[in-house]
């Protein structure tokens, strides 16, 4: 699998969460129970999987190698797109941390309705943005980065993936995103 599909594949599994995320947070609406400790593990999953795994191959392999082999129009769809979403991400999933933490000390309505404006706001960004990912940006880079940033792109991706800490990392959370799955 090269670094792209592996990228769409990580795409799958932070979808898989996304839809996690929904259902948790219909049952804020719904006034169920609120399970804080499954909420901050999907806080940690996308922290850990989503963003320092997944968003951070992005970062430091491809959307390097494209902006730096392309140029101008990689630029701009990078650092004006795709990272400041990366950045806008965190912002709502930090707000989504701060909402959890201060439901947990006093379990009142504008709290849940922080937990949901966060996870909320932060789903609809996700799923738009892989979108744009999967369909342009990764097209863009492997129709026009030279063979030579590819193949460096490939390299970095390999090496990553290898690391027994990274492995780790990633079996962790993929089997925390299918014990919510079944609970949700």
């Amino acid at each position: 699998m090269n670094h792209i599909e592996l990228l769409k594949k990580e795409h799958e599994n932070i979808l898989r969460m996304l839809d996690v995320l929904h259902k948790a947070s219909l049952n804020v609406l719904q006034n169920y129970e609120i399970d804080v400790d499954d909420l901050k593990k999907m806080v940690a999953f996308i922290r850990r999987y989503a963003d320092k795994t997944h968003h951070g191959k992005e970062e430091k392999y491809l959307f390097k190698a494209m902006v730096e082999d392309l140029g101008g129009p990689a630029q701009k769809v990078i650092q004006g797109g795709m990272l400041i979403e990366h950045d806008l991400g965190r912002l709502y999933v930090s707000d989504l941390d701060e909402a959890l933490d201060a439901y947990k000390e006093h379990p009142a309505d504008e709290h849940k309705l922080a937990i949901l404006v966060a996870a909320g706001s932060y789903e609809h960004l996700l799923r738009r943005h892989i979108q744009k990912e999967n369909e342009t940006v990764f097209t863009f880079g492997e129709k026009h980065l030279s063979e030579k940033s590819m193949n460096w792109v490939e390299e970095q991706s390999q090496a990553f993936e290898a690391d027994v800490e990274n492995a780790a990392e990633r079996e962790y959370q993929l089997q925390v995103l299918k014990e919510l799955e079944l609970k949700y």
